[in-house]
């Protein structure tokens, strides 16, 4: 009989993240878009941190989204953090947001305080990409 041995999550060895990020939603995001005063990646920036899951069939992406894997994205951070510093609103997202979404979002806005005060903030995109999708099925592309 083979017995299984519990395998450590992928941020296991990670530190946990200490704030809450602010949570945004489709609505707000949406009206960031609508905002002809607003450029996506210089006023605001979507990442999304999913990784295998964007191979699954139908998957889709934000038209405005970078992906960051979640599963590097701490190890990155000081050159992630160089290149989204000057982004006012940084917000995260992955399938639900109820995982690697906020947990990316803390780890970023953690390092973010780390650098003394600043002009970027991390956000957390409520219901994450599922919400989105179903609140704005027109505003998405599909991945394959």
């Amino acid at each position: 009989m083979s017995s299984s041995i519990p395998q450590p999550t992928w941020f296991a060895s990670q530190p946990t993240p200490v704030p809450s990020p602010i949570d945004i939603s489709v609505r707000e995001l949406k009206e960031l878009m609508d905002d002809a005063t607003l450029t996506p990646g210089k006023d605001y920036v979507v990442v999304d941190v999913r990784r295998t899951d964007l191979d699954e069939p139908g998957s889709v992406i934000h038209p405005c989204a970078i992906n960051l894997p979640a599963q590097s994205l701490y190890q990155t951070l000081p050159v992630v953090f160089m290149a989204l510093r000057h982004i006012p609103k940084v917000i995260f997202h992955c399938s639900s947001s109820k995982g690697r979404g906020p947990r990316c979002a803390r780890w970023y806005q953690n390092y973010a305080d780390s650098q003394g005060p600043g002009t970027t903030t991390a956000y957390v995109l409520v219901g994450g990409i599922k919400a989105w999708k179903e609140a704005y099925p027109e505003q998405v592309k599909q991945v394959h």
